[in-house]
């Protein structure tokens, strides 16, 4: 139902752009280098969240594979942007990668306390830029952004707390697989509470692990900070080629992340419906008779490129593992 959503709104807006404005104008002062850059972007993000993968399951000591991090970004943010299942897919290729499954949950709890972390300082500054810097009034797309923002910071401490004091948690987890080795049969059997309690132990062992590995932690928030960086700046890089200027590069992405932020209200894949309404709200006064087109620019390069890089990446990777795979058969027949 999202994606059929995302794709009505973007043919209407391709339809209106088509209808209002003098193509031959608009592309007369299009500037294509500035339009490459903004295409780059995600490709370039996705790099660098394979090398975080990449770098932290070698932190861990795990026979981690580069070409497998990179299933697990392009895949698993294929799966994220037609829905819920992109974190199970994203874990079970993180796994196929070379971590174990205790690593892989380490893994993936840090890099989104990581993730969760930049993405509240950028929503932070955001909101102090367009309250302070740009006098706007706290209407309610403004409060919605900034209780949002107030839960990221609660899951942040979560987390935190969770790998520097992890035995309150553990205590509540024991309580809970307890109560449902009493009213689950599967946890009924003997030994399951403990069973888990062992994973649970093991799991807040390797946060320990990893919060005390400054030099992986460096690199982790370095990483996520240009990765982040990267996606916010699409609408920097399209104002361009669109021929407008006025705006700083740091303006348009402070905006963007306010439009993140505030799409992610919208539970529907890729945030279709909410995301066009965020940006409308945020860059209508920044992109002017321009909005409509650097809308639709705007939802193909941040929501139809990443499937269809996805996309591409799991043909590419299925055509070689099924050649890999004839060539094994192949030569079993010789023998």
């Amino acid at each position: 139902m999202g994606l059929s959503i995302g794709g009505g709104i973007l043919a209407a807006l391709v339809l209106y752009v088509g209808r209002t404005m003098n193509l031959r104008e608009l592309l007369a002062g299009m500037r294509p280098l500035w339009l490459a850059a903004a295409v780059l972007c995600i490709p370039f993000s996705e790099c660098v969240d394979a090398l975080i993968f990449y770098g932290m399951g070698r932190s861990l000591g795990c026979p981690v594979r580069l070409s497998g991090c990179f299933d697990a970004t392009c895949i698993g943010e294929f799966y994220y942007k037609l829905g819920p299942a992109g974190a199970p897919v994203q874990l079970k290729l993180m796994y196929d990668a070379g971590m174990p499954a205790t690593d892989t949950a380490s893994i993936y709890t840090w890099k989104a306390v990581a993730n969760t972390m930049v993405y509240t300082c950028y929503a932070v500054a955001a909101l102090a830029y367009e309250l302070l810097g740009r006098r706007e009034s706290l209407g309610a797309a403004v409060a919605g952004a900034a209780a949002l923002i107030a839960l990221y910071l609660f899951l942040c401490g979560l987390a935190l707390f969770t790998a520097v004091r992890p035995e309150p948690i553990q205590r509540l987890i024991r309580r809970i697989l307890t109560f449902l080795s009493r009213h689950w049969r599967v946890m009924a059997k003997p030994g399951m509470v403990d069973k888990g309690m062992a994973k649970v132990e093991e799991f807040c062992g390797q946060l320990r692990a990893l919060k005390d590995n400054r030099r992986m932690f460096l690199g982790l928030y370095a990483g996520m900070f240009a990765e982040l960086t990267a996606l916010f700046s699409v609408p920097y890089f399209l104002y361009r080629g669109l021929g407008l200027t006025g705006c700083s590069f740091w303006e348009l992405v402070l905006l963007q992340c306010l439009v993140m932020v505030l799409s992610r209200i919208i539970l529907l894949p890729g945030n279709a419906g909410g995301a066009e309404g965020s940006f409308y709200l945020f860059m209508a006064p920044v992109f002017g008779q321009h909005l409509a087109v650097g809308m639709v620019l705007w939802r193909f390069a941040t929501f139809l490129e990443v499937i269809l890089l996805g996309g591409l990446w799991s043909v590419v990777r299925f055509a070689k593992r099924s050649a890999v795979r004839h060539h094994l058969q192949g030569g079993e027949a010789c023998e």
